[in-house]
């Protein structure tokens, strides 16, 4: 926008306001000789020419400064606090104790499951030892019976060949086969013998019932009455068979069977004993998981004992102590407030200058507190959202690490958002009376003249025109204690 010319218009009007007041002053009066028209003083001072610069341009936005890590300590448990370690300011570490509260009743909820972890843990390896007991007194019943089955059959074997001997009568093969039975059931006694000897071992030592004796006894004998009639049936078949001996032979083979039943039952009995030994394990699993359960139990008990310390979670200061020793605490209560990390300078952006801005970007930050220059930020972090309302993104910036910086302090951050033609002039041409600024302009005459200007920002020893001046102008530049309006300038100083 022009104003020069207005200006000049409005200066030469009051010039001559000046001029014809004497002359309305004496109205009425004789009229008085014309006077003379002064001719203009000459001064000598620097002029320049105003020509347009490129300038960088700026979006100055304020914000707050803030800790990268905020955090407000709360109590997890509910008790009594006794100890406060920190004050407003003091530095802390990671994992420091800040608050202690009274840990009696949770040492006695630790204690407690303790003890129930450990009877958790006798529990189930007496049900693992019973569990195995049993598996292995199954396996040796089974084997006995099933050994029991296999020495009936050979003896039922035994008996009806010799009954079916004593029916034919005696032939040199029957003799020769009554002998090897002889030897068979002589093999068949020494067995039972030897097992008789075992199991009276074992009752001994109480792996086996008193029954499995008395059951080993009775194989015993039975092997030994099955030996005496083998050697019996020997005889008869060297002999020859009578009547008594024929009959005699068949109740043998009848009394065989009858065992065989015997044992077959005994089988079966041993092996329905066995789905014992499932149910004990059952009993183990069972234990297992009682452990596991009481183990839990612990774990928590000693966690919830842990939150009796409250410890700073990062490196950092004490922003504000909330509680004091006596006082109560609750899940949830909060007790100290911390701040660690660097501190940031958040502030709003407009949208229209987002395009701006990338993780890592320098910006110039100011904050009031500080005197000195400017200092070098970064672009730590961009909100993805903006506030609904403004059209506005929080953005974040880094800021060296200086012990002067507080938060809460207030920041400007420089975005740089382009560049742009301005007028710019020395910020010792202007100056500012009753609210306005000016400065002397040079006409093509050579002529000064008052001009009424608008300024902007201050670059450096410069400030920026935003009216009253247009490119080409003259303004003087250099010593003004001698210009005054209309007077005649001559550029360069004496």
């Amino acid at each position: 926008m022009k104003t020069g010319n207005s200006n000049t218009t409005v200066i030469r009007f009051m010039a001559a306001l000046g001029i014809l007041g004497p002359i309305l002053l004496g109205c009425g009066s004789p009229a008085e000789p014309k006077a003379e028209v002064a001719t203009p003083k000459i001064v000598h001072t620097q002029v320049a020419r105003i020509d347009e610069t490129e300038v960088s341009q700026n979006y100055e936005a304020t914000g707050t400064v803030k800790a990268a890590l905020n955090a407000t300590l709360a109590s997890k448990v509910m008790g009594r606090i006794v100890a406060v370690s920190v004050h407003d300011g003091d530095a802390i570490r990671q994992g420091q104790t800040v608050a202690s509260i009274d840990p009696r009743e949770l040492k006695a909820s630790v204690d407690m499951a303790s003890a129930t972890y450990r009877s958790s843990v006798q529990s189930m390896g007496n049900a693992s030892t019973i569990a195995d007991m049993e598996a292995k007194t199954s396996q040796a019943r089974i084997a006995q019976a099933e050994s029991q089955v296999r020495q009936c059959q050979a003896a039922l074997a035994a008996a009806e060949a010799r009954r079916d001997l004593a029916v034919a009568g005696p032939r040199r093969q029957e003799v020769t086969q009554s002998h090897l039975a002889v030897m068979q059931a002589e093999s068949n006694m020494a067995l039972a013998q030897k097992e008789l000897a075992r199991t009276t071992k074992l009752v001994q030592d109480g792996a086996l019932a008193k029954r499995e004796l008395d059951l080993a006894q009775n194989r015993f004998d039975l092997a030994k009455g099955q030996y005496d009639i083998a050697v019996q049936s020997e005889n008869i078949s060297r002999e020859g068979s009578r009547s008594q001996e024929i009959k005699a032979a068949k109740d043998e083979v009848a009394q065989a069977r009858a065992s065989l039943e015997q044992a077959k039952a005994g089988v079966m009995q041993a092996r329905a004993a066995s789905l014992q030994t499932a149910v004990r394990r059952k009993e183990v699993d069972v234990a297992r998981a009682q452990v596991a359960q009481t183990e839990a139990a612990l774990r928590s008990a000693q966690v919830g004992l842990s939150y009796s310390e409250v410890l700073a979670p990062f490196d950092g200061k004490v922003v504000q102590r909330l509680v004091d020793p006596g006082s109560m605490a609750s899940p949830g209560s909060p007790l100290v407030t911390v701040e660690g990390g660097t501190y940031r300078l958040e502030a709003k952006i407009p949208e229209r200058f987002l395009a701006s801005l990338k993780g890592g970007n320098s910006v110039s930050v100011r904050l009031d507190a500080l005197a000195g220059p400017a200092i070098d930020a970064k672009v730590a972090e961009i909100v993805p959202q903006a506030d609904m309302s403004t059209h506005e993104f929080l953005v974040k910036f880094d800021l060296p690490n200086q012990p002067a910086i507080r938060s809460g302090m207030f920041g400007r951050a420089s975005i740089h958002t382009g560049s742009a033609k301005r007028i710019l002039i020395p910020a010792a041409s202007t100056w500012t009376r009753e609210g306005l600024q000016y400065v002397f302009a040079v006409s093509g005459e050579g002529i000064a003249r008052l001009r009424i200007v608008t300024l902007g920002t201050a670059l450096g020893g410069k400030v920026e025109v935003l009216s009253g001046l247009n490119p080409g102008d003259r303004i003087v530049v250099g010593d003004r204690s001698d210009v005054s309006d209309g007077a005649k300038i001559e550029d360069g100083q004496r």
